[in-house]
């Protein structure tokens, strides 16, 4: 059959179409997996010493909730200092110098931690740490949502988490062989090696994707009032959320495995990888579900999910409920996280949007802080039944101003390059 001038223009103009889509697919994936390899090695790393964070620590303090907390929430409340300042200077400076200044802060802190013979060594170490992670997490998550696009945004935060997650799982999955064989302190050595691949990925494989003002005053607040809404608040506080159940996991549950429940230590990186497995496939889940849906229910069902888990060790204390608590809690977490990333680059724009994720992170990382204080104090006064009722209560309130609270951020076909 016979095609005329008109369907042979439109043919040859939609092959165009076609030819023109596949490259920018192409540099989409491509600029995606050069982020995905600096944020795997760092992963890879934290994975190591995930499960031995705490213990390490409490060799140098004693085993007390209270002194290990207050240790280990130092990172967090460097972490949470830093976020807004590490915004600012990812917009001045660029992602791609933030992201290796990071990396290599977060190599020389690990290694600090290995050669620790103090406990000020050990607070040296997390502030270097947390400054190290601050500077290095903002520049990669805002840079690739600038490499995704509008149309892309939660599908990328998804990726963003399960690339974290499946190679923390990776980590933790090595840490149990690794410390059995060559004991505690070499496995943070092994550690600092991937933060400086991780490193040398920023250096010599990311690429800018933000437009570099040199111009740009440190700390400049134009442009904040009009994120400050009800749904820029609640992905605030689902980030809080976020970190701070994460960080309370760390925190705790080997203490509580192994004092009070009486599990081996050598179960531990099972839990641990129960916790990131789960929180990979909830993460890439999550996005593209939030794509086709909307925000709201997705974020309502994951913290919801995340708040059985502590019901759940609040009602038993056993090692079956110890898994099923771990994975409810990565899959609930990891579903509902990349949603109110997704909310943030929602309700932004290209003006502030460096600023929106700086001051985002901050609360994200105040939930690193506070997860290890609040769960020292909470379980030194009135027992670790109390701090896992307190938690789950705030997931609970995190999954009703979802549900009832906020309106609809996301546009589905979203053509505007906001």
């Amino acid at each position: 059959m016979k095609t005329g001038p008109g369907e042979t223009l439109f043919h040859g103009s939609l092959t165009l179409y076609e030819i023109h889509m596949d490259a920018v697919d192409r540099a989409f994936i491509f600029q995606v997996l050069r982020y995905a390899a600096a944020l795997s090695s760092m992963f890879i790393g934290y994975g190591l010493i995930q499960p031995l964070l705490s213990l390490y620590t409490s060799s140098f303090v004693g085993a007390s909730y209270l002194l290990v907390g207050a240790l280990v929430s130092t990172i967090g409340l460097v972490k949470a200092g830093m976020g807004p300042v590490s915004g600012f200077m990812s917009d001045r400076y660029g992602r791609k110098k933030m992201a290796a200044l990071g990396a290599l802060s977060v190599s020389l802190s690990i290694l600090t931690v290995m050669l620790a013979q103090a406990a000020s060594h050990l607070v040296a170490a997390f502030i270097l740490y947390g400054l190290g992670q601050a500077f290095f997490f903002l520049a990669i998550m805002t840079g690739m949502v600038e490499a995704a696009g509008p149309a892309r945004r939660a599908l990328v935060l998804g990726l963003y988490e399960g690339v974290n997650s499946f190679s923390i799982l990776l980590g933790t999955w090595l840490s149990g062989p690794l410390s059995a064989s060559l004991g505690v302190r070499p496995v943070f050595g092994v550690a600092a090696t991937f933060s400086l691949l991780s490193f040398a990925a920023c250096v010599f494989l990311v690429r800018e994707t933000g437009a570099v003002g040199e111009g740009a005053r440190l700390l400049e607040l134009g442009g904040l009032r009009s994120l400050l809404s009800r749904e820029y608040i609640t992905a605030m506080y689902s980030a809080f959320l976020f970190m701070y159940t994460h960080s309370l996991y760390l925190t705790v549950i080997p203490l509580y495995t192994t004092l009070t429940v009486r599990i081996p230590e050598g179960f531990l990186p099972i839990l641990f990888m129960g916790l990131s497995g789960a929180t990979a496939l909830g993460s890439l889940i999550g996005g593209p579900v939030s794509d086709r849906v909307g925000r709201r229910v997705p974020l309502a069902v994951g913290m919801a999910v995340a708040a059985s888990s502590f019901t759940a060790l609040l009602l038993s204390a056993s090692q079956a409920v110890l898994v099923a608590a771990s994975l409810a809690l990565g899959l609930g977490a990891g579903f509902f996280h990349p949603v109110a990333s997704a909310v943030v680059a929602d309700v932004s724009t290209v003006d502030n949007r460096g600023k929106a994720f700086g001051f985002y992170r901050l609360t994200r990382d105040l939930g690193t802080f506070a997860g290890p204080a609040v769960a020292g104090v909470v379980t030194s006064l009135l027992g670790v039944g109390s701090l896992f009722a307190l938690s789950a209560g705030f997931l609970a309130v995190g999954a009703f101003l979802a549900l009832f609270i906020i309106g609809e951020t996301h546009v589905k076909d979203q053509r505007a390059s906001t």
